[in-house]
């Protein structure tokens, strides 16, 4: 299905949408982009308007002008989907599903915007402060780089999420075509590959960076007392959602759990097995 695009904030903005009835919206996260979750919609367009987005500086969504990670922090990525989430007539009565910092985004959304949420789920996300410490932050070693000066190289010059952590956190080989399609976006090295970059340095981890913290921190919070209907979807062995992050997540009410086979990027390991998921929490949890 090709994009179609709507004008936010001054840039344009990426979606594919399909089916008609509940809207469903889909959010990715790093480095993929709305491909991610074709399959996903294409298995329950049959009941759904499903609108999966391309988040500002990915997938087909218009780059942001200059250089540097400020562009794409936290906070201008949640003021854009805002925008975008309006402009789509998104706005109310909508469902929110979301990988990866997509999940994130979707919890900060629903906070900022309770009434408007009729259900929530999120797969692999880091909707919880992490440690390095307490030794639930993502590896030292490689994200500790990527918060340095070698993190220009890394993923500006040699495109280190695409060509190396999609595939490592994929249990099943991606086809040429896959890769090719989240290669596309990202083909001139330098600025066009920041807001990957960006992403890896705004993981909350002991803190920092506190902006991103408080607001991670609050999203937990709202989860812990919201009596939204949730929806966790599980990787076995997963990657980001595990150990005490996960045990964390359990706690939270009016959760329904499914596991389903796959590391990081679930839905190219187990798009069936989420979507039927999403069918039967969407039928029986989220009410009409």
């Amino acid at each position: 299905m090709q994009p179609s695009h709507v004008d936010v904030l001054g840039h344009g903005m990426a979606y594919r949408r399909a089916g008609s009835g509940r809207d469903v919206l889909f959010l990715h996260g790093n480095p993929t982009s709305s491909l991610l979750w074709a399959d996903v919609v294409a298995d329950l367009s049959d009941a759904y308007c499903c609108t999966a987005l391309d988040l500002i500086g990915m997938g087909d969504s218009d780059r942001l002008p200059g250089t540097g990670d400020e562009r794409y922090g936290f906070g201008e990525h949640a003021r854009y989907l805002d925008a975008a989430v309006r402009a789509l007539g998104l706005d109310r009565d909508v469902v929110l599903v979301g990988h990866d910092w997509g999940g994130v985004l979707a919890v900060d959304w629903a906070r900022r915007h309770p009434g408007a949420v009729r259900g929530l789920a999120y797969l692999e996300a880091g909707v919880v402060p992490v440690s390095w410490r307490e030794g639930t932050g993502p590896d030292p070693g490689l994200f500790g780089a990527l918060r340095g000066p070698d993190g220009e190289r890394m993923v500006l010059q040699e495109n280190l999420f695409v060509e190396v952590v999609l595939q490592a956190g994929t249990q099943r080989t991606l086809t040429a075509a896959e890769l090719d399609a989240y290669r596309r976006p990202f083909a001139v090295p330098g600025e066009d590959r920041r807001a990957m970059l960006t992403w890896a340095r705004q993981i909350p981890i002991d803190g920092n960076p506190p902006e991103v913290h408080d607001r991670v921190a609050a999203g937990a919070e709202f989860l812990a007392a919201s009596p939204l209907p949730k929806l966790l979807v599980s990787g076995e062995p997963g990657a980001v959602v595990t150990g005490a992050v996960l045990e964390a997540c359990r706690r939270w009410p009016r959760q329904r759990e499914v596991v389903v086979p796959g590391t990081h990027f679930l839905p190219h390991d187990a798009s069936p097995a989420i979507a039927a998921a999403l069918r039967a929490w969407l039928e029986e949890e989220v009410t009409v």
